[in-house]
């Protein structure tokens, strides 16, 4: 998925960055972009194993409070998407931060700030 969208990065020589333009990882450091491209790996070992699972449970799936952090710039799925489906499940509480797709690489720490406050309060 990643190397179709090297070809859209573009070099500043000006300010020496890499820009994205038009991708749903425009907040993404380049460098981070090109680790995940290299490390992608195509699908699961445990697809067959995982279909033979026991599904899903209201006793058991529906014990556990589900919560949503909207990507603000997410241009995959936009926010009026990820809002769209958060109408359609049940969330508990819902948190927004200014990222891309990609948050883990576009905003490490405001992901993880969320992840531990939504954790105490739900736990």
């Amino acid at each position: 998925m990643l190397p179709s969208l090297i070809p859209a990065l573009t070099i500043d020589e000006e300010q020496d960055t890499a820009v994205i333009s038009s991708t749903p990882f425009q907040l993404t450091p380049i460098e981070d972009l090109t680790l995940q491209a290299l490390l992608n790996r195509l699908g699961s070992m445990f697809v067959e194993s995982l279909s033979k699972a026991n599904k899903f449970t209201e006793d058991r799936y529906g014990s556990v409070p589900r919560v949503y952090i909207v990507c603000t710039e997410d241009i995959l799925l936009s926010p009026s998407l990820q809002r769209y489906m958060i109408e359609q499940n049940e969330v508990k509480e819902v948190m927004e931060i200014p990222a891309d797709h990609m948050t883990v690489f576009s905003k490490p720490k405001e992901l993880s700030q969320c992840i531990l406050e939504l954790a105490q309060k739900h736990a």
